[in-house]
């Protein structure tokens, strides 16, 4: 574990009403209608200072001036959903930590939407939030300008970043689906099968294909687009998926799902069919739902630290609010569980099993 301290955040102006109001060539109090009132303020005028407010990631500030030491007591949380249980796990370890510290957590729900989630943000900070937690990377360099601009630290959740500068309390989602993916090649499986997020909306999806593709290709297996289906993370899109690769002229003898409600769908979907998991069909899904343990088969999947994650996310952050400093990057580490839904191919082939090569040691504190 690295000793050293990271650097402070960078001093970087934040631009005041007055000067909104100077270059926008318009009162204070006009700038201040274009944000409260904006059916009050002519269109030209409207846009002239939400053209400047813009160009310098201004935000109108909703509550009392009283509160510009930024003690707000107050936090931002944005996910993508509330439908899917594991980002509910996590939401509640961070407010249970944030209320322990004597905050308050405000959540948007961006519903996967990358405007959505930039305006959620937008709204956070124009609270006053002292700090937020994000899931995933991935957001323009515009969003990120203005969290920084206006002295708001953040941490990432649910992926692992290197960059110092937007520091993550994560596991690694590439390491955790290589771990997935080995223990089905070491079963014998060479025909295995994809259902996973939608990539162009979810970075934490993009790395776990990232992966099931890199694992397939170093065992000398090349992925079959045939066999690879991005669907939204519900129970029918597993079962629908699971039923498009049975129909093949060569369906898949396991399939790595990303998800566990994929899963549990892909399960549904093979028995639909008539066949038998783990006997016909072996199924890995992701997340270690309560669900998991419960369904027949139970379902081996990967255990994701979602409660620790959060709780680790709130003291981090809370912790770099106290120090003005950024958050302490910590990634976390994943188990795979195996549990009723894997076993051998019916007739494996004999061939040697090719080792996927480990990704280093997890360091508790990424340098």
């Amino acid at each position: 574990m690295s000793s050293r301290k990271p650097k402070g955040r960078p001093p970087s102006k934040v631009i005041t009403i007055n000067e909104v109001a100077r270059e926008a060539g318009v009162s204070t109090a006009t700038v201040s209608r274009v944000f409260n009132q904006p059916n009050k303020v002519k269109k030209s005028t409207r846009e002239a200072v939400l053209a400047v407010s813009e160009r310098h990631h201004y935000v109108s500030h909703g509550l009392a001036g009283g509160l510009a030491s930024r003690r707000s007591r107050l936090l931002g949380l944005v996910i993508p959903t509330v439908t899917n249980s594991i980002y509910a796990s996590s939401t509640q370890a961070i407010q249970q930590a944030a209320q322990r510290a004597g905050y308050t957590v405000l959540v948007g729900i961006s519903d996967f939407s990358e405007d959505r989630e930039a305006e959620l943000i937008h709204q956070l900070v124009s609270r006053r939030v002292e700090g937020l937690v994000l899931t995933g990377e991935r957001r323009s360099q515009a969003v990120y300008e203005k969290i920084i601009r206006n002295h708001c630290p953040f941490v990432i959740t649910w992926k692992l970043t290197r960059a110092r500068e937007r520091p993550s309390i994560s596991f690694d989602n590439v390491k955790a689906a290589r771990a997935a993916l080995q223990h089905l090649l070491t079963l014998g499986h060479r025909r295995i099968g994809l259902i996973c997020g939608r990539t162009d909306l979810n970075d934490r999806a993009l790395q776990r294909r990232i992966a099931f593709e890199q694992a397939l290709r170093y065992a000398r297996i090349e992925p079959d687009p045939e066999l690879m289906f991005e669907r939204d993370f519900e129970f029918v899109e597993g079962r629908a998926a699971m039923h498009r690769m049975l129909q093949l002229n060569e369906p898949p003898t396991a399939v790595f799902c990303a998800n566990d409600i994929q899963a549990v769908g892909a399960v549904a979907g093979c028995r639909d069919a008539g066949l038998v998991v783990p006997d016909d069909v072996s199924i890995v899904g992701f997340d270690d739902l309560p669900i998991a343990q419960y369904v027949t088969p139970k379902l081996t999947t990967v255990h994701v630290p979602a409660q620790e994650m959060g709780n680790s996310a709130a003291k981090g952050l809370i912790a770099a609010i106290k120090t003005n400093e950024p958050v302490l990057p910590l990634e976390l580490s994943t188990d795979l569980v195996i549990r009723e839904t894997t076993a051998p191919p019916a007739a494996p082939k004999i061939q040697k099993t090719p080792r996927i090569p480990a990704l280093g040691p997890s360091p508790t504190r990424l340098p």
